[in-house]
């Protein structure tokens, strides 16, 4: 099978290295500090940040904050896992100019510094990685982003929501994995059925 995998918030703890960066800048901007804690997202109401300011956070930190991403808890271990049960690895990932830089050499340099075992890299253009999925003939695709999850499904595309703190309550209608453990699971679980 051929699985595709974002890798923001679902090889990487992307979440928890931008909101500790966003507080960070915060003290030095207006120490106003969380104004909603009920927030959609860290970048969507969290702070009182205006839409150009969060553009130029990540323009000027994405770049730096990459190299030091961890990897969420058991993504190694079960990417291995799906590498020796026979499966295809394809890392889609929405990087690009101005956030990166070099998206592609700063990308190439996480995924080898953290041992990730994959078989190819693509750097979609778009946070909607349907082309992606279609040139690269996926079976499953794993994605954060429950309005991406939603719009691939829509273009035929199957999609697994890997869960954050932050997309918990938009699960509904989509098959969704809150682990690592979970998510090897899910995959397992349909490579029967496919």
């Amino acid at each position: 099978m051929r699985i595709g995998l974002d890798i923001d918030n679902v090889v990487s703890a992307f979440d928890e290295a931008i909101l500790r960066e966003i507080i960070k800048l915060d003290k030095d901007k207006r120490n106003a500090g969380i104004i909603n804690k009920k927030a959609k997202h860290i970048v969507s109401g969290m702070f009182d940040w205006s839409y150009q300011e969060k553009e130029e956070f990540f323009a000027e930190n994405m770049e730096r904050m990459a190299h030091d991403l961890k990897t969420r808890k058991g993504a190694r271990k079960y990417l291995q896992k799906l590498k020796d049960d026979g499966h295809d690895i394809i890392l889609i990932s929405n990087r690009i100019i101005p956030d990166y830089k070099n998206p592609e050499k700063t990308t190439l340099d996480w995924l080898k510094k953290r041992k990730i075992p994959y078989d190819r890299l693509v750097l979609s253009q778009s946070p909607d990685k349907t082309p992606e999925c279609k040139k690269y003939n996926i079976d499953i695709m794993v994605d954060d982003r429950e309005d991406k999850c939603k719009e691939m499904k829509l273009n035929g595309v199957n999609c697994i929501l890997m869960l954050t703190k932050y997309n918990r309550s938009q699960k509904e209608g989509l098959l969704f994995a809150s682990s690592w453990a979970k998510l090897y699971e899910e995959i397992k679980k349909y490579d029967l059925y496919k």
